[in-house]
């Protein structure tokens, strides 16, 4: 089995005495992506620090393709890794003297030079612009110029921390889309640190997901977001609890489950008579006016109580004898004619529910 490229042990770093970082295993496989999701100061950005030797922890063991990083060879180590701070920070002069600053800097001959500004200036359709200024760009311009610049390097490591936030919507879906297909072209091995879910989804080969200091679970995209380990991570990834209910039968992972007064099915391994939670993401939820015949297991009619604008979504809220969100779009809300008040079937597959041991006690109450 292929060693990893990096491995963390029983990092452990506090400031003022208050912890921030208590990790006690990450690895990182070679030529993936993984994307390091958590919300604002959760300690990603220390994180990514510290394994980038720009800071200093207070304990742990980092290995870099099998070798211990000290004092000796931090360097050394160092020199494999290039790390992209959120914010932009551009050199005087033209797109191409900062293109080609960090060539210089590790004193990369002039053709070798000459030969990855005219690759990357055509990966990132910078050959327009080489010869303006950074300031003089747009926001997304910028950003494009800054990614550049990493990937002109051609590091062994890319570690990435918040490269996107803050760009318009059309420059963040150019920038995410061109940055995916020039990093699987490349293959270097990259960590991405987002608090943002859909980042998450569309650029990670793995997600590790930190609370409070530590990782608190990694996985394949599809296992954190469909089986989140703790109520706390499945907020996390956009999760709704649906309700608590107690298993009646179960086949071959198959599940019947009482809620309210209502059966539900899902798939899990839980046992007859076990309590569970069923948690949901409100964009799998499909509503109708009338009961449809398709495949979909679970429908429930329940009362409009809220409609909500949520991004370029409208959150519709759902009376069901439990609580029920959904996202539909603009459009689904006016073929549908929601109102308030109205009553409406919603569907939610079986595969779509995750479940969790039961541990709520009090009766979920419901607004307006």
């Amino acid at each position: 089995m292929e060693r990893p490229q990096l491995e963390v042990k029983n990092l452990r770093f506090s400031c003022d005495g208050r912890k921030i970082l208590d990790v006690t295993y990450f690895d990182l496989k070679k030529k993936e992506c993984l994307v390091l999701f958590g919300p604002n100061g959760s300690g990603k950005s220390t994180f990514l620090r510290i394994i980038s030797f720009l800071q200093q922890a207070d304990s742990g063991e980092i290995y870099y393709q099998g070798e211990k990083a000290g004092k000796k060879n931090r360097l050394e180590l160092s020199r494999k890794v290039v790390y992209l701070l959120q914010k932009p920070v551009f050199f005087k002069g033209t797109v191409k003297d900062n293109l080609l600053m960090g060539l210089k800097f590790r004193k990369i001959d002039s053709p070798q030079q000459k030969q990855r500004l005219e690759r990357i200036s055509e990966l990132f359709a910078l050959n327009s612009l080489l010869d303006r200024s950074p300031l003089e760009l747009s926001g997304g311009e910028r950003q494009r110029v800054h990614l550049a610049r990493a990937f002109i390097l051609e590091p062994e490591f890319l570690f990435l921390d918040e490269p996107f936030n803050g760009l318009d919507v059309q420059f963040w879906e150019e920038i995410i889309a061109d940055f995916y297909r020039i990093r699987k072209a490349s293959g270097v091995t990259t960590i991405l640190v987002t608090h943002l879910r859909q980042e998450a989804a569309f650029l990670a080969d793995r997600l590790a997901v930190m609370l409070k200091g530590e990782i608190v679970q990694t996985g394949s995209l599809e296992e954190v977001f469909s089986t989140p380990a703790s109520p706390e991570i499945s907020r996390l990834m956009g999760q709704e609890t649906l309700v608590e209910g107690v298993v009646e039968d179960s086949n071959n992972g198959f599940l019947k489950i009482s809620a309210r007064g209502q059966t539900v099915y899902a798939f899990g391994h839980q046992k007859t008579g076990e309590r569970v939670v069923l948690t949901f993401r409100p964009e799998e939820v499909v509503l109708a006016l009338e009961k449809p015949s398709t495949s979909v297991r679970n429908w429930f009619h329940g009362q409009v109580y809220e409609l909500r604008p949520f991004d370029r979504m409208i959150l519709v809220s759902l009376n069901c004898g439990f609580k029920l969100k959904a996202y539909v779009s603009r459009t689904s809300v006016d073929e549908l004619r929601l109102t308030l008040g109205k009553k409406i079937w919603a569907g939610i597959k079986a595969s779509a529910l995750a479940i969790r041991p039961g541990y709520q006690t009090a009766d979920i109450k419901f607004g307006g």
